[in-house]
């Protein structure tokens, strides 16, 4: 079977038997594109010949263009591909299997917003829906904006998460949300704010003629669903607004409210579910982060100020 076969044999797999999302199966393509122009460059045709020594030489050309991070992304798509061709008995043996590669991880803190920053395009946003006139359609864009903002503060939900939250996901008798995270996995974040279940209360009013229990909750001025870059749009809108000089993504605002909650001493292990990450050393770099918090502990409880010295 040549490598292109495999490849197209893979995609059918993680579409079909493992649910994939598609912006998933997108990285796939690339990651293995890629892959697969390596292999004409070296002119290696079949996939049963690919062996250990072809994959470092793989990683050599990775780590002249790409950071660590990205390398071990691309490596762990191709992983995937080996071990379903394996199962498939396509290939005897994975190349992967025993195989060593050490590739020093980047160590990248994650941005996060000052508070401050937080409170300024949140007054914008809801300045915005004082000043324009009810039933407008610039009034609905308001009305949605301030949902927005609410909801990724409140949840710390990824981006893709909440614009592919159906209206059926919005429970508004519990106050809380059901969201389908990476892999398909499924969490319930409760709503515990009431500026973020009033915010969202009026969008569902506004938009009560445009909403179907089973289509995408938040909808864009052409009332089609919100897309990722409608979002990043909308948050660029406000931090013009509020004249901050920051770049500011949605994923900012899930990095702070995980710091923000483990400053204020909120087990790790809650914020792991909240996020919907699988394991806990994913959540654990927020640690990382939160220094105020650390030396503010360190000064308050650390033993070494009762210890009576005589230091002159």
């Amino acid at each position: 079977m040549t490598t292109q076969e495999a490849i197209e044999a893979f995609f059918l797999h993680c579409q079909f038997e493992r649910g994939l999302s598609q912006l998933t199966i997108t990285a796939y393509q690339l990651d293995l594109k890629q892959f697969e122009d390596f292999l004409e460059d070296k002119k290696i045709q079949p996939v049963n010949i690919i062996s250990k020594s072809i994959v470092r030489n793989y990683v050599k050309r990775l780590t002249k263009r790409y950071k660590p991070r990205s390398i071990k992304r691309k490596l762990a798509t191709l992983k995937s591909f080996f071990v379903f061709l394996e199962q498939e008995e396509i290939i005897n043996v994975s190349p992967f299997r025993k195989l060593r590669l050490h590739i020093e991880p980047a160590k990248n803190l994650p941005k996060i917003l000052p508070i401050s920053s937080v409170e300024e395009l949140f007054n914008s946003a809801y300045s915005q829906l004082r000043e324009e006139k009810k039933g407008s359609k610039r009034y609905l864009q308001a009305v949605r904006d301030v949902a927005v903002l609410e909801v990724l503060f409140s949840t710390g939900i990824r981006v893709a998460e909440l614009c592919h939250l159906k209206t059926s996901d919005i429970d508004f008798h519990h106050f809380q949300i059901l969201v389908t995270g990476k892999g398909k996995r499924e969490r319930i974040i409760p709503l515990c704010d009431p500026s973020t279940t009033k915010a969202l209360e009026l969008y569902k009013t506004s938009y009560q003629n445009f909403l179907e229990p089973d289509k995408p909750f938040f909808l864009n001025r052409n009332m089609l669903p919100l897309s990722d870059q409608s979002v990043r749009q909308l948050i660029k809108k406000h931090r013009d607004r509020a004249c901050l000089d920051q770049k500011i993504t949605p994923h900012m605002f899930r990095h702070t409210i995980a710091t923000l909650l483990l400053e204020k001493g909120v087990d790790i292990r809650n914020i792991q579910v909240l996020l919907g990450h699988s394991s806990l050393s994913v959540t654990e770099i927020y640690t990382h982060v939160s220094m105020s918090a650390q030396r503010e502990a360190l000064e308050k409880c650390h033993p070494r100020k009762d210890l009576l010295v005589t230091r002159n």
